[in-house]
């Protein structure tokens, strides 16, 4: 989809809705995970990464029952991109019949490296990613507008 990406409910409060749209009251509002233990199907290299992101994710209020499968993805790239490179090591040329060319696994590291980003961005583990998260607040936030600006602005 082109364009810019739609702009969270909540922020949209927040900011007074500049734009006079129409405030949707169908936004999805997923529980936030509770069980924080790696699911079974993940690779046990990949359920190190599990054990340390999602606690972190789940304190800062990113991580939903519906995020499980992009944070297993995550989780499973981070696996991928360290078994690259520790078979790289120090070996960025190799040696062939034709001569020396670039180390082939080089390709791998970079491919895992942007998904890594692109997930880390999703989940706003970046720093630019982190200015445009707004966390979605569970509960409904229709019931009372006047105490959700109350909230943000005293």
């Amino acid at each position: 989809m082109a364009g810019r990406p739609p702009k969270p409910t909540v922020l949209k409060i927040v900011t007074g809705n500049p734009g006079k749209r129409a405030i949707s009251k169908q936004e999805p509002d997923p529980d936030y995970l509770d069980d924080l233990s790696p699911p079974p199907r993940l690779p046990e290299n990949a359920k190190i990464f599990w054990n340390e992101l999602a606690p972190k994710l789940r304190k800062a209020r990113l991580l939903t029952e519906l995020d499980v499968a992009a944070l297993e993805k995550l989780c499973i790239a981070e696996m991928h991109y360290w078994e690259v490179t520790n078979r790289v090591g120090s070996d960025l040329v190799v040696s062939g019949k034709n001569g020396d060319y670039t180390n082939p696994l080089l390709n791998q590291q970079s491919m895992y490296l942007k998904q890594i980003m692109m997930l880390y961005r999703e989940f706003g583990k970046t720093p630019a990613a982190r200015v445009r998260i707004a966390i979605n607040p569970q509960g409904d936030l229709f019931d009372n507008q006047d105490s959700k600006t109350q909230k943000y602005f005293g």
